[in-house]
């Protein structure tokens, strides 16, 4: 526990926003911090990329997708907030995934945690 708490202290310090670790599951956890969360996942890149093209589109307007073999990015509009998700390979099985959203250059940390959660469960 202790060594959590030094963890949680040099996040503080080091950032300017606050790094919240939270949860644990089969490839990791998660971070949220002001703006996003990110997990890595056991699920692969492309299971996880397609799925985020997926939700974005159902729950809003993409404006712009990339994707190579190792990233994707996609930025989208939903419920009036802009939202930014990053896919990134770490190995052939995990991927990496982030999921940042504002509104009216405010956080909305609720948004990014719903399309999170939504991309996660639909990439089977």
């Amino acid at each position: 526990m202790r060594k959590f708490t030094v963890l949680i202290a040099i996040c503080f310090a080091l950032s300017g926003c606050a790094v919240i670790l939270v949860g644990a599951g089969a490839a990791g956890g998660y971070a949220i911090g002001k703006d996003y969360i990110q997990g890595e996942t056991d699920k692969d890149f492309n299971r996880v990329y397609d799925s985020a093209v997926n939700i974005a589109d159902s729950m809003g307007v993409i404006e712009s997708r990339f994707s190579n073999p190792s990233t994707g990015k996609i930025k989208a509009s939903v419920e009036t907030s802009s939202l930014e998700i990053y896919v990134e390979r770490l190995t052939k099985k995990t991927a990496r995934l982030k999921v940042r959203s504002r509104k009216n250059l405010m956080p909305n940390i609720e948004l990014a945690q719903k399309v999170y959660t939504r991309i996660l469960q639909n990439a089977k």
